[in-house]
């Protein structure tokens, strides 16, 4: 006879259920291992990158510290849809085998989700040869190569504009502010220059801007004087300048230094970071011209990427490479946000080709496509203004 007080179960029920409940168990996490792609854990999604956050282009750090410091925003209010995001920055110092070394442990170690960011031209198309024999995503490196998005590649995305439009647009609407009628080129010595170059100089044709001085300078050379006197002696009106932020800086304190200056200085992204504007001073005012892919950190909507990286951590500076970070993650997030609960790399591609005029309130729209994986199709011109970094029209469409 039952007692009818007795709540306990049968041993056999008992041992049932527990063979039940570890089956399912079982199940759960075999089925979830078998969706899941490289990166992806339930409560995580391991992210990574390679960039100099030492060497000649240090700079470059800002931006793996941008984009930690909005994860860290995201993670704070609860991560996307459950997961917190992970972001391993390793440091190749420029260098590309360092850069390569690195990408190959994070794929095959670390086992990312996708290869997030980074930043340096040499390092970037280092890190392209890898990822494009592979399907991993390799998402908004600070790289304007042509490589990245010519033609498209499945899994590479780039927002940041190429250099080469870059280039014609900012030669376009500096010539129209200054009116230029001589010009002189400095250049970089890094893969692609010789494109860039092509660039400029059917600009200026175009413009009917004449070319009297031409220079080719190593990415480590310190030395500017011999380069400078050089162009003096050639007095142009313009110089196109495509240098790391930190190299065009000692190339305008070396003008300073020598008394001369041209009308205007135009060229690429890193002469509109602060890393250039803090080694330049007042010698950079009311000389250069050049567009930025986000606003200033001093403009009010840069306020959210601002207020992050003060949280994430006090002692970093904003700049146009953190502003950069920052912008590549919210975009990243959103993506992810859009995925839902269970992401992979082949949903994540899926949505980023949906993506059409994301705002982020402090760059101009970004949209891509199944055939279009370059993003932003506007950047804002800045001037160089009693030391401070000035927005001086509206977003400038590329040429």
């Amino acid at each position: 006879m039952i007692d009818p007080h007795h709540s306990k179960a049968p041993p056999v029920c008992l041992a049932r259920t527990a063979i039940a409940t570890t089956l399912a168990m079982l199940l759960a996490a075999a089925s979830f291992g078998a969706a899941a792609d490289d990166g992806v854990s339930p409560g995580e999604i391991h992210i990574g990158t390679s960039l100099a956050v030492t060497g000649p282009i240090a700079v470059c750090a800002g931006v793996g510290d941008g984009a930690n410091a909005y994860f860290k925003k995201v993670n704070d209010a609860g991560g996307v849809n459950g997961r917190k995001i992970k972001f391993t920055v390793l440091d190749d110092a420029y260098s590309t085998q360092r850069a390569i070394g690195n990408v190959r442990r994070l794929m095959s170690q670390d086992k990312v989700f996708a290869i997030f960011s980074g930043c340096g031209t040499a390092t970037g198309a280092a890190v392209l040869s890898v990822v494009e024999k592979d399907s991993i995503p390799y998402l908004f490196p600070q790289v304007g190569l042509d490589s990245l998005v010519q033609p498209v590649k499945k899994n590479v995305y780039s927002i940041l504009p190429l250099y080469g439009q870059q280039l014609a647009t900012a030669i376009d609407y500096a010539a129209k502010s200054r009116q230029p009628k001589t010009a002189a080129i400095s250049m970089i010595n890094i893969a692609g220059h010789e494109g860039w170059t092509t660039v400029i100089k059917d600009k200026l044709k175009a413009l009917n801007i004449q070319v009297v001085d031409e220079q080719l300078i190593e990415v480590t050379s310190p030395e500017k004087a011999t380069f400078v006197t050089q162009m003096k002696a050639k007095n142009p009106d313009m110089v196109v300048m495509v240098d790391s932020a930190p190299g065009a800086a000692r190339y305008v304190l070396e003008m300073q230094r020598q008394g001369w200056k041209p009308k205007v200085i135009t060229g690429i992204n890193t002469l509109t970071d602060e890393a250039f504007l803090r080694a330049a001073g007042n010698a950079a005012d009311d000389l250069v011209i050049a567009p930025a892919a986000t606003l200033p950190p001093t403009e009010p909507n840069a306020k959210e990427c601002v207020d992050a990286l003060a949280a994430y951590d006090k002692s970093l500076q904003p700049s146009g490479f953190t502003m950069f970070g920052c912008l590549g993650a919210k975009m990243f997030v959103d993506a992810l946000k859009r995925v839902g609960p269970e992401p992979t790399r082949a949903g994540l591609i899926a949505e980023l080709d949906k993506t059409k005029g994301f705002e982020s309130g402090f760059s101009g729209p970004i949209s891509f496509s199944p055939t279009v994986h370059q993003g932003l199709t506007a950047m804002y011109p800045i001037a160089v203004q009693n030391g401070q970094f000035k927005v001086i029209g509206a977003p400038v469409p590329l040429q």
